[in-house]
């Protein structure tokens, strides 16, 4: 019996994903993600795994009206229009939460590095200039406040590591009650805010936890910088585009806000004349939050495993669209 064929599009994250695809599937391997060429390989497929900066557009899949599943390589899905796969009855499948404490870690980090001043005293030690203990401001963590806009997996893992590890004022931003965030955060000694602006105004550190959607899209901008402290930072590891880039470099320059710790850009990779770069008050990392090794093997077996069991009529594991596995199966 023949295997069925994977259009594999870029590296996975770890190769012990690609083995388990392998073993269950004929892989087509490709590292060019133009769209024309995308839709000459999609024909011959019935599953795609693809890779950021790779995107799945209404083209690709129209190219193929026979492809059974499309999965990420990791846990996000803005890279793929899950709206119209949903439409065409196809799967989109994923790995989500399994980078929730890398990410959290990264994020923390971001926050001691910014709170310490970890690069400009690394960059004057390199210079020889120890005097800078004298000139260059740190600061302790404990009793700032801290606000997390958003609170989901990851954001819940920044929450407790600050909270019970710094002993920060830790402030959550969400859109609505729901209950079992409530509870959580009631237990670890979160306090839980619907008022976005208030948790921009009175907190130390901004972190960002937010999806990537149309609504969220640019969405932190002027606004909001204007409302933070001149000694605040803002930390963002979810996604470059939640941030108005052009606003942030100038809230950066103009000293509005005191520096930012960025793991993710728009686009990405950025470009290497992004003003932002050239920021002296800004710590950038090229999105490795979620891309730890320990992280990496979890996501790519999971997305690898995901693929194989809806080829074999099974039941994934995580499914970004799942109303369309109840429709086939009329669940």
């Amino acid at each position: 019996m023949s295997k069925p064929r994977v259009l594999q599009i870029l590296p996975m994250y770890h190769s012990n994903g690609e083995k388990v695809l392998r073993e269950g599937a004929e892989v087509i391997q490709t590292n060019d993600y133009e769209i024309a060429h995308l839709c000459s390989l999609v024909k011959d497929v019935e599953a795609i795994v693809l890779r950021a900066p790779a995107k799945i557009t209404k083209e690709v899949m129209d190219a193929n009206p026979h492809l059974k599943v499309i999965s990420g390589a990791g846990v996000g899905l803005d890279n793929i229009d899950v709206s119209y796969a949903t439409e065409k009855g196809i799967p989109v499948v994923h790995a989500p939460s399994v980078n929730k404490v890398s990410t959290a870690e990264h994020a923390v980090m971001l926050i001691m590095a910014l709170a310490k001043s970890v690069v400009p005293f690394h960059e004057n030690m390199k210079k020889g200039n120890y005097d800078a203990r004298n000139s260059i401001p740190s600061f302790e963590l404990k009793g700032k406040k801290v606000g997390l806009i958003g609170f989901g997996n990851i954001a819940q893992e920044v929450a407790k590591r600050l909270k019970l590890g710094f002993e920060m004022e830790v402030t959550s931003w969400v859109r609505e009650f729901i209950p079992e965030k409530h509870k959580y955060a009631h237990e670890i000694g979160v306090n839980i805010c619907t008022d976005m602006e208030e948790v921009f105004s009175q907190s130390d550190f901004i972190s960002l936890h937010i999806p990537l959607n149309e609504q969220t899209r640019y969405s932190i901008d002027q606004k909001y910088f204007s409302l933070m402290k001149p000694s605040a930072f803002l930390v963002n590891t979810s996604r470059g585009a939640v941030v108005n880039q052009d606003d942030l470099y100038r809230a950066l320059n103009e000293s509005m806000i005191a520096g930012a710790g960025l793991d993710v850009f728009d686009p990405e990779p950025p470009s290497k004349d992004l003003p932002l770069l050239s920021l002296p008050n800004v710590v950038l990392t090229p999105h490795v939050g979620g891309t730890t090794v320990e992280c990496n093997y979890v996501m790519a077996t999971t997305v690898a495993e995901n693929v194989i069991n809806i080829l074999n009529g099974k039941r994934p594991r995580f499914i970004g669209n799942p109303e369309v596995l109840q429709i086939k199966t009329g669940e």
